[in-house]
């Protein structure tokens, strides 16, 4: 049995979890993730092929993509809810609802820490990780106060929504271990066996990794997002703030994020963020946001989930 709490806790062999991609997740990828170790995570309408009118009608094909889960793989895996501030239609309390139906028992929970919500959760027998957008050392501990059994230091680093502030993720790692005593996941980065160690000297016990899992053999992402994102050149990603000032994306230079910097300069604080269904799972570049961390150029190939799971896993000596 491994030592490393991260793995204790999770029922799980290597400290690496794959990020709740949004539209990108798939039941091959999620289980590919379990099944090399680690724990896959189903996102925000995973396993859709298109977007669907109704919360009932995204609660079904979810049941589907976890049910497919299942028959590729015996081992954990998770799904992503987020709080009911940040849950006006009722989607994630119907995932939650059905997380409950299907004996899905790994929670991410990603957004504003409500302690009510976490000790609901914890109340019904959830194991939860916890991801606030943006990560703060009272919110780690309101977190801890509430039950949180994992938290995600996430830095400026990352891919995906962005925290609005500039903090990396090697100090954000070190300021949130230093503060809880539950264990600390490093996300933002950490896209190869060197970044994974110098987290884990910062005081991080795994990986919550996303960009890195885009390029893998088992995300649905397009071939064309992917061949996107492994020739854009480091110094040519775009940066504009979105939600009022909330968030931010990073983006490979396209439309959307030509459009997002010029309202920024206009003082619009609030532009479109387009489609990550259109440009993540469809490779129209030019309809989404393909947002990445800014480390993704040294990934240098699309690569198998055991493969990434395993070299991630060395850097925390598992």
């Amino acid at each position: 049995m491994s030592t490393n709490r991260v793995c204790q806790i999770l029922k799980i062999q290597k400290p690496v979890i794959q990020a709740p991609l949004a539209w990108i997740t798939s039941p091959e990828l999620v289980a590919a993730v379990s099944n090399a170790g680690g724990l896959g995570v189903l996102g925000v309408n995973g396993g859709l092929s298109k977007p669907l009118k109704t919360v009932s009608e995204t609660k079904e094909a979810m049941r589907k993509s976890i049910r497919k889960i299942r028959e590729l793989t015996d081992k954990p895996f998770a799904v992503n809810t987020f709080p009911k501030a940040i849950d006006p239609f009722g989607f994630s309390s119907a995932i939650i609802e059905l997380c409950k139906e299907e004996n899905v028992k790994n929670i991410v929970y990603v957004g504003p820490t409500e302690q009510d919500n976490i000790r609901e959760l914890k109340n019904e027998g959830f194991t939860l990780i916890t991801r606030e957008l943006n990560p703060t050392v009272r919110g780690a501990i309101k977190a801890e106060e509430a039950g949180a059994d994992i938290i995600v230091a996430t830095g400026c680093d990352e891919g995906g929504t962005m925290p609005s502030y500039s903090t990396g993720t090697t100090s954000i790692v070190s300021l949130l271990s230093e503060a809880v005593k539950v264990p600390i996941l490093a996300a933002g980065g950490i896209v190869n066996e060197k970044m994974a160690k110098i987290s884990a000297l910062a005081g991080a016990e795994g990986a919550f990794a996303g960009t890195r899992f885009i390029l893998s053999n088992e995300c649905p992402a397009s071939d064309i997002t992917k061949k996107d994102i492994l020739s854009t050149h480091p110094d040519d990603y775009l940066l504009y703030t979105i939600l009022d000032g909330e968030a931010r994306y990073r983006t490979t230079p396209h439309k959307i994020g030509r459009d997002g910097v010029e309202a920024n300069k206009k003082g619009n604080f609030n532009p479109t963020t387009g489609s990550f269904y259109e440009g993540m799972l469809k490779g129209n570049l030019d309809a989404g946001v393909i947002s990445v961390s800014c480390l993704a150029p040294l990934i240098k190939s699309i690569d198998p989930c055991k493969k990434i799971v395993e070299e991630l896993a060395r850097g925390y000596n598992c």
